[in-house]
């Protein structure tokens, strides 16, 4: 019985930026300043732990929920707060997300953290859970810049339904 779970799992695993859509969006010098003008005009707050999901059937999304309980544990107390969108809820985010679930966090000072999936694999799995890696560029009192991970494989569904 696990070895066929184990065997489905590895058919789920998807890229999350399988085109390169988000890697090529990330290099442009003006990407950051964007993607926070937009996260501002749909109204999400500074120190912000955005998940961003679907309103369609993705399973994946169920496989975050405790990635998401253990980075708002981590990140609670130094003022991070959690929200969840939806894809359909933000349209422009269509063009930028290859894949969801996806992680936008954004600190206090309206930087972004990061951007890009909570964990590589299929769900508790396999892979890796990057939410301390997270945690880490979140908490970080210096800013240099955003971490945008496009390089991952793991349990993801495509926004564009």
């Amino acid at each position: 019985m696990l070895t066929a779970v184990l065997f489905y799992s590895q058919r789920q695993i998807t890229e999350f930026d399988p085109q390169g859509t988000l890697l090529h969006q990330s290099t442009s010098p003006t990407f950051d300043t964007s993607l926070i003008t937009m996260l501002k005009e749909y109204g999400v707050p500074a120190g912000s732990i955005v998940h961003v999901g679907t309103q369609g059937n993705c399973y994946c999304e169920n496989l975050t929920k405790s990635h998401q309980t253990q980075l708002i544990n981590k990140l609670g107390a130094l003022g991070y707060h959690a929200l969840n969108l939806t894809i359909e809820t933000m349209p422009k985010f269509a063009s930028i997300l290859p894949s969801v679930p996806a992680l936008i966090v954004i600190d206090a000072k309206f930087n972004l953290r990061y951007l890009g999936p909570y964990a590589t694999g299929y769900g508790c799995f396999t892979g890796k859970n990057l939410v301390d890696e997270i945690s880490g560029y979140a908490s970080s009192p210096s800013y240099v810049s955003a971490v945008v991970k496009t390089e991952a494989d793991g349990c993801f569904c495509s926004p564009h339904y």
